[in-house]
């Protein structure tokens, strides 16, 4: 006859690996979810190789600015799986790029006398957020606008 104290020792036995490899697997996707998170900011940096910024008029005079211009930087997520069909994957690619904002106009800072009016200012964009974009696979192009105009 099985007594009642055998019968807990083999529940015990029987139960405890499944309750511990829920809380591995429970523990794996909460990791997993972490890492889905996408890691898109935006920085200001000095434009790089323009440092100043020099713009030239048909007249050889010149305007110059040290300026900073929104940088998106990060990673988003990119994966692949397998499909049934041709070419036999599906593949999910975002970049980091900046959205929303205004384009504003600045004025530089430095110019020679009787420099052009039109080389005196630049359109840069101001406010904008970063996100994680798909991109057009045709052109590898994620961005409506450039950051200047």
């Amino acid at each position: 006859m099985i007594s009642s104290r055998s019968i807990i020792c083999l529940l015990v036995i029987i139960l405890t690996p499944t309750a511990f490899s829920s809380s591995i697997h429970y523990k794996r996707v909460q990791g997993a979810e972490k890492k889905k998170q996408n890691v898109c900011f935006l920085k200001m940096i000095h434009a790089p190789g323009m440092n100043p910024l020099i713009r030239t008029d048909k007249n050889g005079k010149t305007c110059r600015i040290n300026l900073t211009i929104p940088v998106c930087r990060g990673f988003c997520p990119t994966y692949e799986y397998g499909t049934h069909e041709f070419p036999h994957r599906n593949q999910k690619s975002e970049v980091c790029v900046p959205e929303g904002g205004k384009f504003e106009s600045i004025t530089l800072t430095e110019c020679d006398d009787e420099a052009d009016p039109m080389i005196r200012t630049v359109t840069v964009l101001r406010g904008a957020k970063c996100v994680c974009k798909a991109c057009d696979k045709t052109l590898m192009n994620c961005m409506k606008n450039s950051l200047f105009n």
